[in-house]
C-alpha cells in the first residue's frame, strides 16, 4: 500500500511529547486502553516474530536433514554395452539400497530371475516397471512390481524380446522391441496399455531405436542411429530424436551431428535440460563423457574430461545426480561400475554411494515421486491408408555448402524401405516449384525418403535418412535436413497455389526397384 507525506507525518509523535502523552482526566480511561490494546499488540508481533523464526530454522534443519530416498539399481557380474538381450551374459538383478544407513547391503528385489534390468519408477514413487528374462535363454518381458519387490505382475507376452519399458501418463507404457528377421535385427518403439493390452508399433523405419525417457512435454526422446539406417551399420553415430506417443511428428531433437557419437542414456532433468552419456563412435571403451544440452541452447556441452567411463546418469537428491563410473580394474579383468553422486552444479563426482567389489552397479533410480508428463491427445485418422508431407523450401539444405542448393530442381523422387528387408523401392517423382515447395501424399506408417532432380532427371542432392507419416498426418518440413535455428520465410508456397490435393505415390501401384 502507499502512503502521502502528510499520512506518515500523522503517524508519528508530535515534537517535544514522549511515549506518556499527557490527556485530560475525563479520558484516563482511554489512555488505559491504548496502553492495553498496546500491550497486546507487541505481544502478538513477538509471537509472530517468534513463529517465523522458528519455522525458518525449522525448514532450515529439515533442509539439512532430508532424508535422501533409497536406490533402484541393477547389480550384474558382466555388463556388455553391445546392446539388446545380450547385455548380461551372466545375469543380473534389480536391488534397492537405503543409502542412509552405514555399511547398507542391498535388498534383492528379483531373485526369481535369471536377469532383470531397466527399472522405471512410477509417477508416485510405489511402483517398478523392468525388463526380465525368468531363464537364460528366454525372451525378454516387461513386468511391474511394488517397491519392496512385491505383487510382480508380467505385463507382455511378446513373441520377441521386449525390454527398456518407459511410463507414460493415461495408462500407457512406451518400450523397445527387438526383432530379428533373417540376420537383420530390427528395433523399434512400442506402446501397451499398463494391463498388457493393445501393443503397437510407433517407429516404421531403420535405425535401431532405443527408448530413452519420456519428457516432460509429453513427448518420447528415443535414440537411434544417424542416418536412419539398417542396424547393421553398428559403427554409425546416435542422435537423439522425439516423436509423440501415437508415433507422429518424429524429428531429429537436436542437430548436432559433430563430432560423431554414441548418444545415450539421457535423461530430462527439472530445469528442462537433458544429461546424457557420449561416446567416441569407434571406442573400445564401455562408458563415456557426461554430456548436457541445456534448454534452449543449440550445441551440446561436456561436462566431464574426454574418456571419462561414465554411465546412467539420473537425477537423484538436491541438484545431485547418480551416475555409475568405471573402476580401475587388473589387467584382463571384467570392467565394473560403481555408484557415485556427482554435483551437476560445480561439475564435480562427489562421494561412492555402493561400491561392490564383484560386481558392477548400473541404471540406478531414485525411489521418489516425479511429475506426471503431459498428455498427447493423437489427431490421427487410423483408417486413413496415407499420409502427407509439405516442403516448403527444398532449396534450403544443411547438407550442402552455405545451406543452399544451386542446381535449379525440377523434381523429387520418394523411395520407400521394405520393413525388415534391406531393399529400397520407388514410389515414384513429384514437381517441385520454383520457390523448391512441393506436396506429396504417401502410404502411412512406411519409411520414406527424398530425392532432389534437376529437369533432365539426374541427382542433385539425396537424403540419406528416413522418415514416415501416420495415417492422416501432415508432415511439413522448410526444407532437406534445413538448419533448425533458423525460421522459414514467410510465405505461401507455390505448390498449394496451384493444386488443392498432392501429388499420390503408392507403393502398391507404381513402385519399381531402385538402382544406383
Amino acid at each position: 500500500m502507499l502512503f502521502s507525506a502528510d499520512a506518515a507525518k500523522e503517524d508519528r509523535p508530535t515534537s517535544g511529547r514522549t511515549g506518556s502523552t499527557t490527556v485530560q482526566a475525563g479520558q484516563q480511561h482511554v489512555l488505559v486502553h491504548v496502553r492495553v490494546t498496546a500491550a497486546i499488540l507487541l505481544t502478538i508481533c513477538a509471537v509472530v516474530f517468534a513463529s517465523g523464526t522458528s519455522s525458518s530454522s525449522t525448514v532450515a534443519s529439515n533442509a539439512a536433514k532430508a532424508v535422501r530416498p533409497d536406490i533402484i539399481f541393477v547389480q550384474t557380474a558382466t555388463y556388455s554395452d553391445q546392446g539388446g538381450s545380450q547385455r548380461f551374459p551372466e545375469g543380473s538383478r534389480i536391488v534397492r539400497l537405503h543409502p542412509q544407513t552405514k555399511q547398507a547391503v542391498p535388498m534383492d528385489l528379483t531373485p526369481e530371475f535369471f536377469a532383470a534390468a531397466d527399472p522405471q519408477v512410477d509417477f508416485v514413487g510405489a511402483r517398478i516397471l523392468f525388463s526380465g528374462q525368468k531363464a537364460r535363454g528366454d525372451k525378454w518381458q516387461v513386468w511391474e512390481m511394488d517397491a519392496d519387490g512385491s505383487q510382480k505382475r508380467q505385463l507382455t507376452r511378446c513373441v520377441d524380446d521386449c525390454l527398456r519399458p518407459g511410463y507414460l501418463p493415461g495408462g500407457e507404457i512406451v518400450l523397445t522391441v527387438l526383432a530379428r528377421n533373417a540376420e537383420l535385427l530390427d528395433s523399434y518403439l512400442a506402446v501397451v496399455n499398463i494391463d498388457g493390452s493393445s501393443l503397437h508399433r510407433i517407429t516404421f523405419s531403420p535405425g535401431d531405436w532405443w527408448f530413452e525417457t519420456v519428457l516432460r512435454d509429453g513427448r518420447i526422446l528415443a535414440s537411434a542411429s544417424w542416418p536412419l539406417a539398417s542396424a547393421a551399420q553398428s559403427s554409425a553415430p546416435r542422435l537423439f530424436y522425439t516423436l509423440r506417443p501415437d508415433g507422429a511428428a518424429m524429428d531429429s531433437f537436436r542437430g548436432d551431428r559433430q563430432p560423431p557419437s554414441v548418444r545415450e542414456d539421457a535423461q530430462e532433468l527439472e530445469d528442462g535440460s537433458i544429461i546424457f552419456i557420449s561416446t567416441a563412435v569407434h571406442s573400445s571403451q564401455t562408458g563415456g563423457e557426461l554430456t548436457e544440452i541445456q534448454r534452449g541452447a543449440l550445441a551440446e556441452n561436456k561436462i566431464t574430461s574426454v574418456g571419462a567411463g561414465y554411465l546412467f546418469p539420473r537425477s537423484y537428491f538436491q541438484n545431485q545426480l547418480i551416475v555409475s563410473l568405471q573402476q580401475s580394474q587388473s589387467s584382463g579383468g571384467p570392467q565394473r561400475f560403481a555408484l557415485y553422486s556427482f554435483d551437476l552444479q560445480r561439475k564435480l563426482l562427489g562421494p561412492v554411494i555402493h561400491n561392490d567389489s564383484h560386481l558392477s552397479s548400473i541404471e540406478a533410480v531414485a525411489l521418489a515421486p516425479h511429475p506426471v508428463p503431459k498428455k498427447f491427445w493423437s489427431t490421427l485418422s487410423l483408417d486413413s491408408k496415407f499420409g502427407y508431407f509439405i516442403s516448403l523450401d527444398s532449396y534450403s539444405s544443411a547438407d550442402v555448402p552455405n545451406g543452399r542448393v544451386v542446381s535449379a530442381i525440377a523434381q523429387v523422387r520418394v523411395i520407400t524401405h521394405r520393413s525388415g528387408e534391406n531393399q529400397e523401392l520407388i514410389l515414384g517423382q513429384a514437381p517441385v516449384e520454383k520457390d523448391g515447395s512441393f506436396y506429396v501424399e504417401v502410404p502411412a506408417d512406411q519409411a520414406v525418403r527424398f530425392e532432389l532432380l534437376d529437369a533432365d532427371g539426374k541427382l542433385i542432392v539425396a537424403e540419406k535418412s528416413w522418415i514416415w507419416a501416420r495415417p492422416g498426418e501432415q508432415r511439413g518440413c522448410a526444407g532437406c535436413h534445413s538448419d533448425k535455428s533458423l525460421a522459414p520465410e514467410n510465405r505461401w508456397p507455390m505448390t498449394l497455389k496451384r493444386f488443392d490435393t498432392p501429388t499420390h505415390l503408392d507403393k502398391n501401384e507404381n513402385a519399381s526397384a531402385k538402382t544406383n
